[in-house]
């Protein structure tokens, strides 16, 4: 039995054209170690001016909340600094809420090692909830920041948000240090005739898997969304092409949907992407249709974004999962969206068509103005 401080409720507002976030947003809650005991979800035209969540079915997760004990109530929609206060307010100050975006820093804070990944989770909780203000300074355990010794009642707003500017500024150039080391380590590897190839894709699309197939590492997978938050590097050799060697790049997997100010505190993460030579992008071709082709749609978003211009290798992963014809749906879903990139359906599990991917890797390098400067000196 999970402790009691750990009982959730996922709610969400279903809006008109917007993807349902309940179920993502449950997985990631139960990944982190949340008892999920009820979904409840309403269906709506707009979100309610005060609450998100309409009159009724606000009763309706109060009465939950009681009879089951439930500590934290998780919304899959983003919520203001208001409606956090008036829904603490009616559900009981007892009740701690959140919505998906503080839900996924979380996951974050659960998952990061590195001290880059820690800073830059630091950063994106004290931007994001900097404007809450007042409600805020009032909600003052809702992301386990000590706010100050006077209580929400007494402290002063500006000196609040004085000290909360000061601390996102000590931040942000320690964060700049390390993106300085890493801008030299990464151009030390162009002079040194690497090209630098970039794992990409949604979270959970078998990345890691793959990373740890051809470098012969043991990274952590299989532990829920986001596993992998900083960036790792190893150089790869073609076992079939020994001349031609490469850097291999793990970054964090992309999200739907993600706040922009969480995107932008993983910006030196990403940033491998857009420099890399050639990005490897990795789709789940297990998943139904509707989140497969939510999650190819929003992988082509995110590369537009990011400026990424690498040629790009798109791995339908998991075959081993699925049959010819599932695959076969893939594929052709994938080409809706990557009209002319290469696509090669792999399992980064049992190792099959990896010779084939290794192949594509090997001939998008040996063309690419690189591949006549590679010098044998390993990198740092």
């Amino acid at each position: 039995m999970k402790a009691a401080s750990l009982r959730a409720v996922v709610v969400e507002v279903k809006l008109p054209a917007f993807p349902p976030l309940a179920e993502e947003t449950k997985t990631m809650a139960e990944n982190i170690g949340y008892e999920v005991i009820a979904t409840l979800i309403q269906r709506r035209k707009s979100v309610h001016h005060s609450y998100t969540i309409g009159p009724g079915r606000l009763n309706e997760l109060k009465s939950i909340v009681e009879e089951s004990h439930v500590e934290t109530v998780i919304f899959a929609n983003p919520l203001s600094s208001s409606h956090v206060f008036k829904l603490t307010q009616h559900l009981g100050g007892d009740v701690r809420v959140i919505d998906r975006n503080l839900l996924i820093l979380e996951v974050f804070d659960k998952r990061a090692f590195t001290n880059e990944a820690k800073l830059q989770i630091r950063l994106a909780k004290l931007k994001y909830t900097l404007s809450w203000g007042r409600e805020f300074i009032k909600l003052r355990g809702i992301m386990g920041e000590q706010l100050g010794w006077m209580g929400p009642g007494n402290y002063p707003y500006q000196e609040y948000y004085r000290a909360a500017r000061n601390r996102i500024s000590r931040i942000e150039k320690e964060l700049d240090d390390i993106y300085k080391k890493k801008m030299l380590k990464r151009d030390h590897r162009k002079e040194l005739g690497f090209p630098i190839v970039a794992l990409a894709g949604y979270t959970q699309a078998g990345k890691t898997s793959l990373f740890n197939l051809l470098t012969h590492e043991a990274k952590s997978v299989g532990l829920g969304p986001f596993t992998t938050l900083s960036t790792f590097a190893r150089r790869v050799q073609v076992p079939n092409n020994p001349s031609v060697e490469f850097i291999l790049i793990d970054s964090i997997g992309f999200i739907e949907d993600m706040h922009p100010i969480i995107l932008k505190a993983f910006h030196a993460t990403l940033g491998e992407l857009a420099s890399a030579d050639l990005i490897l992008l990795f789709v789940d071709s297990s998943d139904q249709r509707f989140p497969l082709e939510r999650k190819v749609r929003s992988c082509s978003q995110i590369l537009r974004e990011m400026d990424a211009n690498a040629p790009i290798i798109v791995c339908a992963n998991k075959i081993d999962q699925v049959s010819d014809e599932r695959l076969n749906e893939t594929i052709a879903l994938i080409r809706e969206y990557f009209l002319n990139e290469k696509i090669v359906p792999v399992s980064a599990t049992t190792g099959e068509n990896l010779e084939m991917l290794l192949g594509e890797i090997g001939a998008q390098i040996s063309a690419s103005p690189l591949a006549s400067a590679q010098n044998p000196v390993p990198p740092n």
